[in-house]
């Protein structure tokens, strides 16, 4: 062999090797199973840590005092992955659903489902309080 035809070989191992890793990963991509987000305390926390991610600064408070159903669901699908279906129900003191739009992404179907409830104050002189039903689970 000359020292051109090595080269060559040794371009068509590399491309050869590269398409075999390529080929594993895909492959086991396909067969592993699903992130864990399906596990009832995983999406607990995710539900938690979103309200808490919402309230911080007490934005989720001012944004139930003025009624704003559209920005909170638009706030909702930019924090939870892709996969997640939520369902968020704002009620007063005497337990009466304030929202009168649905919070939602979806249709919430029967299987892993998670509600979380979560009180919530306004931050303005009123000082409203609130109780969220957030119900939250992987779409199928």
């Amino acid at each position: 062999m000359t020292l051109n035809n090595k080269g060559q070989m040794r371009t068509v191992e590399a491309f050869l090797s590269i398409l075999l890793m390529f080929s594993a990963f895909s492959i086991a991509t396909q067969i592993s199973p699903p992130s864990g987000l399906s596990n009832y305390n995983s999406l607990e926390a995710l539900g938690f840590q979103t309200l808490l991610t919402i309230d911080n600064g007490g934005e989720l408070g001012e944004l139930i005092d003025k009624r704003n159903w559209t920005a909170l669901t638009h706030i909702l699908n930019l924090i939870l992955p892709m996969g997640i279906s939520y369902n968020l129900t704002v009620y007063d003191t005497s337990q009466h659903s304030i929202n009168d739009i649905p919070i939602s992404n979806g249709i919430i179907s029967d299987g892993n489902i998670v509600s979380i409830r979560y009180p919530c104050v306004s931050p303005g002189s009123q000082c409203s309080h609130y109780l969220l039903l957030f119900q939250i689970a992987t779409a199928e």
